[in-house]
């Protein structure tokens, strides 16, 4: 498609359901929905589906829950693999057609739907999950059943990036455990569900979330079945102060309340050379560690 044409498609999108507000997809010829900004996430979301799953993206069926814009979707489909991504707002699924019907992808399918009604029945199974800026946005306990459903749909790897609490002032139990967090409001109490739709960036059905501590999202993650879970370092997710306004220079700050936690769904190895571990239970991550401090005069024990 000519570039001048794809731009007056696009502007008619944005006359109809407003302007992109958050990913900048580049649609060929120097031509982005908006400005272009440098999306360190999106690096990393891709490298460790490659590096996890260990086999071609071009063969992986991927999951994208609420998936905005489509950015993610859409750079999985564009190597090849099957995507599937959800979302609940049709202004922003409208902008994620626009882009699948640009570079032609048959193997992303766009579906309007509520997030909490994830099943395996309903969408089938996925080596990789994507669980990006939704989590958070979710109240108790739809977090703790939605992340159960994200396990039973996931073959292989869950990436979940996401927001927590600092403070874990409240609680609330799921299944006899308790988990602690932080309720956030997200709408004004009486807001109606199209006033909630058109606040882009927040939940849609909840006015306010439950957005879990560090330690409680570890143990949540054990909890629904998941073998193994670990926090991305690199590749280095950092944002521009001033994004989305700006995003092209060397400036960039990074959340001090947001990781990427990648979950693992293995199989559980049983230990051979200490029977007492294999028959100890895995403990909980407390919400305050208490860490070994060496008596005065005595060396740490190490190994």
């Amino acid at each position: 498609m000519a570039e001048t044409k794809m731009r007056q498609l696009r502007d008619e999108l944005i006359a109809t359901y407003g302007p992109w507000t958050a990913h900048s997809i580049h649609l060929g010829d120097g031509l982005y929905t908006f400005e272009p900004h440098v999306d360190p996430r999106l690096r990393r979301f891709v490298q460790i589906a490659s590096d996890i799953v260990a086999k071609p993206l071009s063969t992986l069926r991927v999951l994208d829950l609420a998936c905005l814009e489509g950015h993610y979707g859409i750079e999985f489909a564009l190597h090849g693999a099957t995507v599937v991504a959800i979302e609940g707002r049709e202004v922003n699924l409208a902008k994620a057609q626009f882009a699948k019907d640009v570079f032609s992808l048959s193997n992303l399918e766009l579906v309007r739907d509520d997030v909490r009604n994830l099943s395996r029945e309903r969408y089938g199974e996925f080596d990789v999950v994507l669980c990006l800026g939704i989590l958070y946005h979710l109240d108790a306990p739809d977090a703790m059943e939605f992340m159960k459903s994200v396990f039973e749909a996931c073959k292989r790897v869950a990436i979940i990036d996401t927001l927590f609490s600092v403070g874990g002032t409240d609680s609330h139990t799921w299944n006899d455990k308790k988990y602690w967090g932080q309720y956030t409001q997200e709408h004004d109490q009486q807001a109606t569900a199209e006033e909630q739709l058109k606040q882009l960036w927040y939940s849609i059905g909840n006015w306010r979330s439950f957005r879990l501590t560090r330690a409680s999202l570890q143990n949540l993650f054990r909890h629904v079945g998941f073998t193994s879970a670990y926090e991305c370092l690199n590749p280095y997710e950092y944002t521009h102060p001033d994004w989305p306004k700006v995003a092209t220079d060397d400036r960039h700050v990074v959340e001090p309340n947001r990781t990427t936690f990648v979950a693992i769904k293995g199989q559980h190895q049983q230990l051979i050379s200490s029977p007492i571990t294999e028959a100890s239970a895995e403990k909980d991550a407390p919400e305050r560690p208490e860490y070994y401090v060496s008596p005065p005069g005595t060396a740490r024990p190490t190994g």
